[in-house]
């Protein structure tokens, strides 16, 4: 290949630092070692410098077939180059390359560099050490090389470059440039997961599941169905063909360990025998640190597939003859009680994928393994064929069946699930009723079919009294938190249902006014053995109080943090939806309007693909909140649409908290009356359970708002709420009554060191506001300024108390535009003017007009705007939308 290469990505962003080092021994024309597996991207990278690079450039490929042949390489490359003599007999293809480089620059990608034949080598590696040509090289491994090629790494500017697995940022980018649009975080953690961090299986994976159409477009995010099983033809000839290049022990090595799943070394070693060095010097297998003893240094290790081959992507590659050999070959290798409980469960599901036997217990056994490990789609597959004949206790088959039931569920088939219970209704059996009860509220939305089942038998144990009162306290209808307390002692209930009472008890109980409490509980369970002894299952119902504790406590501080530390997220399992909502919800308390709206509308396409929880319209509710904050009416109203048409127990226990943020939206909508009306409705539930951290939110969220003016009723609620967050709102009253400037930066200081930027930044502006009805100007010119200083970090956000103005193009002339977005990028009067040919005090008369259609009073409260925002007339002619009303009349 010669001449210019295609259009190529971007540079990866872990690679930006080699590319720099790489480029510059580039131009020095040094030699350029680029190493790593097969599809690590070697190709891209070397691609992506040799772009830049003075001078043709010449691709070859070396080939392990004709690695034998003298001076195969060189007579690739002399034919390529424009000389008239076709005559490649070495010594005439020596002299021409010799002349020909000497004369005009030459750049050679030499890829599977290690099948070099020696001849070839030696020739490249003494014009690249002459520098005479610029040498590239992709290899798997530098030890590989022929000797002459491997030397030029004594050179004082020779670059070595190593590919690792990709980072998410790097899938990420790989993901975007492929898809050509934003990409779903956790989609990026799944497909990143599936191609071991390979750059070619991660791009195969893609194509393979948007063809399947399990990847499609959900509210401009590219969303994968977590449902989806990577097993399309793409990346099965992909992993074909990589294997089908190794020897057959290595290759059989590989197949054996997608069977098994990642294996103990000394299990390993029991299978595989003297092949495991040979496997492991291939780098498609590697050893994993699975523990260490401080003490002794003792490790604890496995070995698993690596270089992007994952489990699932080999295992679509063999056919059931070559997977049923490999089964026996690991029956014979270990017994079942050996294997963990994941590896059982694994190997119990390609037995009943191949219609083989599986004894009652081993069954049972592995279901209930995988359910409580959270592998719904496991629990699926190893029930899909079960044998009711085959279980003498009636006990255990129910258990399966609810498994099966439950995992249906967690997969957004509400209705299926349904169908598993309703035969067992009959029994009168209280886990049964139970788990269907909950179904048919968390995931038909039903609460009156919930009651019902639950109360369709006589006699109702711990366990049932258990669920019916957490069900009616989640729907808003009930609210015990002293007899829930109880239930999470009792240790006749399933582990399980005691946890998601005490979730409850917690999120109450931060309601009520006591997070700090809370958040020490929540911490010691967290950080305690507890926590350690207990299943994911359990962990994850704890896992959903953390959200409600972070907001009521304000921030979390340091044993917030220590706490979230103390969580392996990936064992819990968590819905990716709703972890990306608990962020969301926690950037709009910081005020980070875009990032709030960017992880909400992420978290609202994965639920277009999937709502076992029925969310929707709850996390709508927030990003309907995140949009109007950003200034963003028409988002929101779309938004605040879908809150509306969801079911009324969206959100359960945590619906408050939503309907808290509906306030702004509300007020944006549909007016001030509206927003009054729903302001009372939330109080007058807050005062009817006792929660008063609620009502502390509500007035305080009213007060930012101008639907209270007075801060009374805020501090004085604020006074019987625990936390630091609730202390700062003590002190509105006293401070806002007669502000100083000290008062002020104290309430301030307090909302920043709880990283509540937006708080302190609309405190400020209010004490402005009130300084100068107070006629103290000179104080309000101070605060306006803290305000802006506190609230410049929020990029695109305004809201009421914070004072800022939106540069609106309809409202203002076009010189008046134009003075505003100069004046925002921190132009002076003398500047501006300059810039369009006016008078300084022909500018300051433009931005007085603006800042009173405005709203605002300073320069500094005007929105910044980006560098990129044009100025010229024909862009003054277009429209940028409207402020809002509410914000123009209460600034």
């Amino acid at each position: 290949m010669t001449g210019p290469l295609s259009p190529l990505p971007a540079v990866l962003p872990s690679l930006q630092g080699a590319y720099e080092s790489a480029r510059a021994a580039a131009a020095q024309r040094a030699a350029v070692f680029v190493i790593g597996q097969h599809g690590s991207g070697r190709t891209t990278f070397a691609h992506q410098l040799l772009a830049e690079a003075d001078g043709n450039v010449y691709w070859l490929t070396a080939a392990k077939a004709i690695q034998g042949v003298p001076f195969a390489m060189l007579t690739a490359l002399c034919a390529q180059l424009p000389t008239s003599n076709a005559n490649f007999t070495p010594g005439v293809m020596l002299s021409e390359l010799f002349q020909y480089t000497s004369k005009q620059p030459l750049c050679i990608f030499l890829d599977q560099a290690e099948y070099t034949d020696e001849q070839s080598a030696a020739v490249l590696a003494q014009l690249s050490l002459t520098r005479n040509i610029l040498l590239v090289m992709a290899t798997t491994a530098v030890h590989r090389l022929p000797k002459s090629l491997r030397d030029l790494r004594a050179g004082p500017q020779t670059q070595r470059v190593e590919l690792s697995a990709l980072s998410y940022e790097d899938a990420e980018a790989t993901l975007n440039g492929v898809l050509g649009g934003q990409v779903n975080t956790s989609t990026v953690e799944a497909l990143l997961e599936f191609s071991g961090g390979n750059a070619l299986h991660l791009r195969e994976l893609t194509l393979d599941a948007q063809t399947a159409n399990a990847l499609t477009l959900q509210r401009s995010y590219w969303t994968l169905d977590r449902r989806w099983i990577p097993q399309g033809p793409r990346i099965s000839d992909l992993i074909t063909s990589r294997l089908h290049e190794q020897p057959h022990e290595i290759r059989e090595a590989i197949e054996l360990l997608a069977v098994t799943g990642r294996l103990h070394y000394p299990l390993a070693k029991r299978l595989l025998g003297d092949a495991l060095p040979e496997v492991l010097d291939s780098r498609l297998v590697e050893l994993v640190v699975l523990s260490e003893d401080d003490a002794t240094g003792e490790r604890e290790l496995a070995v698993a597939l690596s270089s992007g081959l994952a489990p699932q992507t080999v295992l679509s590659t063999l056919t059931q003859t070559k997977l049923r050999g490999y089964l026996q070959r690991a029956d014979k290798a270990f017994p079942r009680e050996q294997l963990t409980s994941q590896a059982r469960a694994w190997f119990t599901g390609h037995r009943v994928q191949l219609g083989l036997d599986v004894s009652a217990d081993e069954l049972f056994e592995d279901v209930v393994g995988s359910a409580e490990a959270r592998h719904f789609a496991q629990v699926v597959a190893l029930t899909d064929s079960i044998e009711h004949s085959s279980y003498t206790d009636e006990r255990k088959l129910e258990k399966i069946l609810v498994l099966r039931a439950d995992a249906l569920y967690e997969l957004g088939k509400a209705e299926a699930a349904l169908a598993v219970l309703k035969p067992l209704f009959g029994t009168g059996s209280a886990k049964v009723r139970g788990v269907a009860a909950n179904i048919a509220f968390a995931g038909l939305g039903r609460i009156d079919l919930a009651t019902e089942i639950i109360d369709s038998w006589p006699e109702n144990p711990a366990e049932i009294r258990a669920y019916r009162l957490l069900l009616l306290s989640r729907a808003q209808q009930a609210m015990d938190s002293v007899k829930l307390r109880e239930y999470a002692a009792d240790s006749s209930i399933t582990p399980e249902l005691r946890a998601a009472c005490l979730a409850h008890v917690l999120i109450e109980d931060c309601y009520a006014g006591r997070p700090v409490d809370s958040l020490q509980e929540l911490s010691g369970l967290i950080k305690g053995d507890f926590w350690k002894k207990s299943s994911p299952a359990v962990q994850s119902e704890l896992v959903y109080a953390i959200l409600a504790v972070m907001t009521s406590v304000g921030g979390g501080g340091p044993e917030f943090t220590e706490t979230l530390a103390a969580i392996d997220f990936t064992s819990v399992a968590l819905n990716p939806a709703n972890y990306l909502s608990g962020w969301g919800v926690e950037f709009l308390e910081q005020g980070l309007g875009l990032r709030a709206l960017d992880a909400l509308e992420q978290a609202l396409a994965l639920i277009s693909v999937s709502d076992p929880y029925l969310v929707a319209g709850f996390t709508a509710s927030f990003a309907a909140a995140g949009a109007v904050m950003v200034g963003d009416s028409a988002k929101a109203g779309r938004y605040y649409a879908m809150a509306c048409a969801a079911p009324k127990v969206a959100g359960q226990i945590m619906r408050p908290m939503a309907q808290r943020y509906l306030l702004p939206v509300i007020l944006e909508l549909e007016g001030r009356a509206a927003a009054q009306e729903h302001l009372a409705q939330c109080l007058a539930l807050a005062d009817k359970f006792g929660r008063k951290l609620l009502r502390m939110q509500l007035l305080h969220d009213a007060w930012r708002l101008h639907l209270v003016e007075d801060a009374t009723q805020l501090s004085e609620t604020a006074a019987q709420v625990q936390g630091p967050m609730a202390q700062t709102f003590a002190e509105y009253a006293r401070v806002m009554d007669s502000p100083t400037e000290a008062d002020v930066r104290l309430l301030a200081e307090a909302h920043v060191s709880a990283g509540r930027l937006l708080y302190a930044g609309e405190v400020a502006h209010r004490a402005a506001v009130r300084a100068r009805d107070l006629g103290q100007r000179k104080l309000a010119t101070r605060l306006v300024a803290l305000s802006a200083e506190l609230a410049s970090p929020l990029a695109e956000v305004n809201t009421p108390s914070l004072g800022r103005g939106r540069i609106v193009r309809s409202l203002l002339t076009v010189r008046e535009y134009a003075t505003c977005v100069l004046a925002a990028r921190g132009a002076s009067n003398q500047e501006i003017a300059e810039e369009l040919f006016l008078s300084p005090r022909t500018v300051e008369g433009h931005l007085q007009r603006s800042y009173t259609k405005l709203g605002i009073t300073d320069r500094r409260q005007l929105l910044p705007v980006s560098d990129a925002t044009p100025i010229t007339d024909e862009i003054l002619d277009e429209t940028s939308g409207s402020v809002p009303v509410s914000w123009q009349r209460h600034t």
